[in-house]
């Protein structure tokens, strides 16, 4: 009796319809899954990004205005420290001449004085009658004799001598005061321009670093944007061999 082999009945090929559609929906979903996933954290970087863009721009702008009027002012402020430095020169230039002068009265009477001790009784009689005209006054064996209406009048004018001596000294006080008040009042403003020059630096350092840090943050967003391609590529080559995989096992 003949034998008859009969061979055994195959059950599929290894990459059948089935199972290849059951491998592509798996990496369609994962991928899905990834991109949805990557989606929404970009959304989130960006809207950050954006939000420090717009926040960037709004300082970039205060700042610009800010500058705009600060030249403004600065152009002002120019004008009165050089208003003000032209009139404390002024000043510094009255004060001295008034010393000066001060100082050749001084020096004049010093030698007026000088030559009157010089003078003769006759010539010394005569300076009387120049320095007090209604005094009447002649020369004696004894010295000099005076009418009552001039040596009245010369006395009046001695009087005089020691309040305009007390005069010249507070005025000589006054003018030393005054000279030490616009040299004061000339240190502070050189103080105060260097103050506000310091103020600008400050303020165009902070600009700066600002804008630095809203470079940072968009550099850090560009970055991410990179690094989430990368994983998304990367996810991408990772689903397709987990759906590979599955689909040899089946």
């Amino acid at each position: 009796m003949a034998t008859t082999l009969i061979a055994p009945k195959t059950t599929g090929t290894l990459f059948d319809t089935k199972h290849l559609v059951l491998a592509g929906l798996l990496i369609l979903a994962l991928l899905v899954g990834v991109y949805m996933f990557e989606s929404k954290r970009a959304d989130v970087a960006q809207a950050k990004a954006d939000a420090a863009a717009t926040v960037a721009n709004a300082a970039i702008k205060a700042a610009q205005d800010s500058a705009q009027q600060n030249l403004l002012t600065q152009q002002a402020n120019q004008q009165t420290q050089a208003a003000l430095t032209a009139a404390n020169a002024q000043l510094q230039a009255t004060v001295g001449q008034l010393k000066q002068a001060n100082s050749q009265l001084t020096t004049a009477l010093a030698n007026r004085q000088k030559q009157d001790a010089g003078l003769t009784p006759s010539q010394q009689s005569q300076r009387w009658q120049a320095l007090v005209p209604t005094a009447v006054v002649t020369t004696t064996a004894n010295g000099f004799a005076i009418d009552p209406a001039g040596a009245l009048a010369t006395l009046q004018q001695l009087e005089e001598v020691p309040d305009d001596r007390e005069k010249i000294s507070n005025l000589s006080d006054a003018l030393a005061k005054d000279d030490q008040v616009i040299v004061n009042d000339g240190e502070a403003l050189t103080s105060e321009k260097a103050a506000h020059t310091a103020d600008l630096a400050n303020d165009a350092k902070q600009l700066t670093a600002a804008v630095d840090e809203n470079k940072k943050t968009l550099a850090d967003f560009n970055a991410y944007k990179a690094k989430s391609h990368k994983n998304f590529f990367k996810t991408v080559i990772i689903s397709l061999g987990i759906g590979i995989g599955i689909g040899l096992h089946y």
